[in-house]
């Protein structure tokens, strides 16, 4: 490594880890701030707190590398050029290019690093984090018994103290035993002048020794006679007594983490490119089914048993071919199998199967095709989807009005049942349909998030080109504008970014598309000030814009004398 490229990136890996720290924690309190509300005042140890933090930090990765990159990029060369350091380079012959390039490697590593971060740490820290949080939502509050106010933290009791002494004295308790559930009311009391409350078993169990008071319990019987009679009272003075509660409630459960890892965000590249397929191929089986249900059930408009169309059979057939293959790669001892020809292919995927139904002794419609995967015959396909013809259709008219023909009764039954079919048919296709869409909205944010990994990662590399020649175009160092140009352009990148991703998971655009918008809009930004950096261009000096000022109103100036001679 040359002294230009030590003085380069030594000048940039020290403000790099500085805002990376600074970026990642300031992303990490605004995750906490979200989850603030379910996870405080629940007694929660400081080793919880600090393993639920690491998990944050780890998460908010995604976010923080290309916020690091940019400011980090504008902080090294707008000091190297403050400091006239860059000036110097250039003079000696070194173009901003070459001056660039040994962090232009740094950060294509760490692009590198960035992509394995988010498809493989950051879902599996996800997972962690899920199954934390929800140990944490469902943990009881800690126990904490304020003066004057009924605590109902312990199940089956509700207890009162108007005055509390330290942690342990207490004084006038009213205590309700609901622990009873046929009992209706307060059937159970307990009141006291003082008592003591302390933990004990390394704090699994809770006991409060009360002093001087009174129990008071009404016993509630299921016959008539000792009802009508008023049943039992008891009341029964004491001078200590001692009560023990079970505290394991209150300890915070180990969530079995399969539960989680349905969710896409928890879930690898490879996960997420198996759910994919597997919703494709759902998707092919109900559009299947619902066309099915459609020509089975209005046998009056459709031919009964009709094929199913190419756009929908086509597609399922290819995907049957893969399963079938695969499962004879796993029976069979062969070390290759042929290529299974894409469904794009229709040419090679869709042929005649007279030849082939001939040979294996099998009658089928002629106008059938059937689609041939690795020489196996799969699945039966239409050629086109057919209908009823005209004539046919005025036949099964003329017939029905000849069979209704002066019978008012019969001819009403037979519209209302007709009525009733379409209607029930109607609804199950509503249900079908609403089903449909959730599995490909579920399909749009697998591939939103598939196609997220790669982006953000991506993101690292335009950031920089971003970052790197805008300081060293403004030559300013510090935390001041580089600051404000660093929050600017992070905030189009993240609006972009949010807008894609919601375009992707509503079905506005292509989902493999949505999530590279902000990268696609800012890279022309990157290549521009580049150029200008090149250039030495002054673009944010008033003079800059001074001059381009003069330079067209020159031009208005020559054309209107051109006009006017």
């Amino acid at each position: 490594m040359k002294k230009i490229d030590r003085l380069v990136f030594g000048s940039f890996i020290g403000p790099f880890l500085l805002t990376l720290v600074v970026v990642d924690f300031i992303l990490l309190l605004v995750t906490l701030l979200k989850y603030f509300d379910q996870i405080m005042g629940k007694g929660l140890s400081v080793a919880t707190f600090g393993e639920l933090i690491t998990y944050f930090s780890i998460s908010s990765s995604p976010d923080a590398f290309p916020l690091a990159i940019l400011l980090s990029s504008i902080m090294t060369f707008g000091n190297l050029g403050e400091h006239s350091e860059l000036t110097a380079v250039k003079s000696s012959g070194i173009s901003l290019v070459r001056a660039l390039l040994p962090i232009f490697f740094f950060v294509v590593l760490l692009t590198g690093f960035t992509y394995y971060s988010n498809t493989q740490l950051v879902p599996k820290t996800n997972l962690k984090t899920y199954s934390l949080l929800w140990d944490m939502r469902t943990k009881k509050p800690a126990l904490d018994i304020k003066e004057g106010v009924f605590y109902t933290g312990i199940p089956g009791y509700s207890i009162k103290v108007n005055e509390k002494i330290g942690d342990e004295q207490l004084k006038d308790i009213i205590i309700y035993d609901h622990t009873n559930a046929n009992a209706q009311g307060n059937t159970k009391v307990i009141l006291a002048d003082s008592g003591r409350m302390y933990s004990f078993m390394n704090q699994r169990y809770l006991a409060l020794e009360l002093y001087r008071g009174v129990r008071y319990e009404e016993g509630v019987s299921e016959k008539y006679e000792e009802k009508v009679a008023g049943g039992q009272f008891v009341r029964d003075k004491f001078t200590s007594s001692r009560m023990f509660f079970d505290l394991s409630s209150f300890d915070m459960g180990d969530t079995d983490e399969s539960l989680f890892r349905r969710s896409r965000l928890v879930q690898t590249r490879a996960q997420l490119i198996t759910g994919i397929d597997s919703m494709q191929r759902d998707i092919h089986q109900k559009e299947e089914q619902m066309f099915s249900f459609v020509a089975n059930t209005f046998t009056y408009h459709y031919v009964k048993d009709a094929p199913i169309p190419d756009q929908i059979a086509v597609p399922k057939a290819y995907y049957d071919s893969l399963r079938n293959a695969e499962r004879e790669l796993k029976e069979s001892t062969r070390d290759s199998i042929d290529v299974v020809p894409k469904p794009e292919d229709k040419k090679l995927a869709v042929v005649q199967n007279k030849q082939t139904l001939s040979s294996q002794g099998e009658v089928e419609r002629p106008d059938n095709l059937r689609v041939a995967a690795n020489g196996l015959v799969t699945k039966t396909v239409p050629q086109q989807f057919s209908v009823v013809s005209k004539g046919t259709f005025e036949q099964h008219m003329r017939r029905f009005e000849d069979y209704y023909k002066g019978d008012g009764t019969r001819l009403s039954n037979a519209m209302s049942y007709g009525i009733n079919k379409s209607r029930s048919a109607r609804n199950v296709l509503n249900s079908r349909v609403i089903a449909l869409e959730s599995v490909k909205r579920d399909q749009r944010k697998f591939v939103v998030t598939k196609n997220q990994q790669i982006a953000r990662s991506f993101a690292c590399l335009i950031m920089f080109l971003i970052g790197a020649p805008i300081g060293a175009i403004i030559k300013k160092g510090g935390l001041g504008l580089p600051v404000i140009i660093s929050v600017v352009f992070f905030l189009i990148y993240y609006v972009l970014n949010t807008t894609g991703d919601k375009w992707g998971k509503e079905g506005v655009m292509d989902p493999a598309l949505a999530v590279w918008i902000s990268n696609v809009a800012l890279l022309p930004f990157g290549l521009f000030f580049l150029r200008q950096a090149r250039n030495d261009a002054q673009l944010f000096e008033p003079d800059f814009y001074l001059n381009m000022m003069g330079k067209i109103k020159k031009l208005f100036k020559k054309r209107k004398e051109l006009k006017t001679a």
